[in-house]
């Protein structure tokens, strides 16, 4: 007897832009689908070629101001969709025009800085106009709201948001694209920050912690790039370490990949901005704990969840440079930690995050959503 064929649900995901390389995580749900099929829409387009994804939709250069794209529209009326997913709360802005004229159900994750955004000076920038006039709306509309960390959830909860319309649900990644290290080879010793060259990733200390480990058989290698550049750059010169210092630029997630396999430690030092812009769950330490690499995180947002103390890694308090530092040592001068830390990071990462497995429970989400929406 032929088996019933089953049709997947259909799912419009709303992302400002696709994609920018910050946000492998939006990619990786995309292509994990298990009984959901998804297309995306967005306003601009971005680094196509390093996601390929062949069901995405651009606005019109309107759409900024309006959030009203006449081709979105369109293809609403044309394909019956049974849920709307807009990613980051400032996404979702531009998402509930087309979840409230579908009558959809309608969920949104909630990544880090957009949490933030409901309260601090930053909402009143012209860029973020449309925000500052339809949040209020996306928080009584949204049928679930997905929080990137326990910390975003009480943000939320403390901001009036009914805690029954939220749930916690970490991003995974794809553990098949990372390998644990090989066996350490004679030559330097490698840290590692990676990441967007902004306040909240707290850069700055990591630099600052490693330049009292700073020789030839200690090297630094930083990869991302942002507006800090130019300040991060000449930190680097005052404290004199620019010989041992390599900024590399964005990588392709797989040269990422490949870099960790020869890294010894990551630093991911996030600090609470002074305007209250945070991280939720820091792919990159998820990442590198795939990859065996131990890391030295701050006691921030969503980072205490991925790091255990003591057994995958360690946590300092935000801005403690001595504390980074510290630990940071520990871990150089004792093979053996890191290579026990290493295999616990991966063990735990294969438990909790790996992708697959988190996107079928996003896809529990999203039935429950649509059984609390009829």
């Amino acid at each position: 007897m032929a088996m019933p064929v089953t049709t997947p649900c259909q799912t419009a995901v709303f992302n400002t832009n696709f994609l920018p390389y910050s946000q492998t995580f939006v990619y990786e749900q995309l292509v994990n689908h298990v009984h959901y099929e998804a297309e995306v829409f967005c306003w601009r387009t971005e680094n196509l070629d390093w996601f390929p994804f062949p069901n995405v939709h651009r606005a019109n250069l309107a759409y900024g101001a309006t959030r009203r794209s006449p081709a979105f529209f369109k293809r609403f009326r044309e394909k019956q969709f049974d849920l709307v997913h807009a990613h980051f709360a400032t996404g979702a802005v531009y998402a509930l025009p087309y979840a409230k004229r579908a009558k959809l159900p309608f969920v949104v994750t909630f990544h880090g800085y957009d949490v933030p955004l409901l309260w601090n000076t930053r909402r009143f920038h012209p860029y973020f106009w449309p925000f500052l006039l339809h949040s209020k709306e996306v928080l009584e509309r949204m049928t679930l709201g997905l929080c990137a960390s326990n910390d975003l959830k009480e943000l939320l909860i403390s901001y009036g948001v009914p805690e029954e319309k939220l749930r916690i649900h970490r991003l995974g990644i794809d553990l098949s694209r990372f390998q644990m290290k090989p066996p350490r080879e004679d030559g330097p010793l490698r840290v590692c920050v990676i990441g967007r060259f902004c306040e909240q990733k707290g850069i700055e200390y990591a630099i600052r912690a490693y330049a009292r480990h700073a020789s030839e058989n200690v090297r630094l290698d930083i990869i991302g790039d942002g507006e800090l550049d130019a300040e991060l750059q000449a930190l680097v010169d005052r404290l004199g370490i620019r010989p041992f210092v390599s900024f590399l630029g964005v990588l392709k997630s797989e040269q990422v990949a490949e870099h960790l396999r020869k890294c010894d430690v990551l630093l991911a030092p996030s600090v609470v901005t002074r305007i209250g812009e945070r991280e939720s769950g820091l792919i990159v330490v998820k990442e590198a704990a795939a990859s065996g690499v131990p890391a030295v995180g701050s006691v921030h947002g969503g980072i205490p969840e991925i790091i255990d103390e003591g057994k995958t890694g360690f946590l300092v308090q935000e801005r403690d440079v001595d504390g980074l530092a510290n630990r940071l040592g520990e871990l150089l001068a004792d093979q053996a930690l890191r290579e026990r830390m290493g295999v616990a990071a991966r063990a735990k990462m294969e438990r909790e995050y790996d992708v697959q497995k988190q996107v079928v429970e996003l896809e529990g989400f999203y039935d429950e959503a649509i059984e609390l929406f009829r």
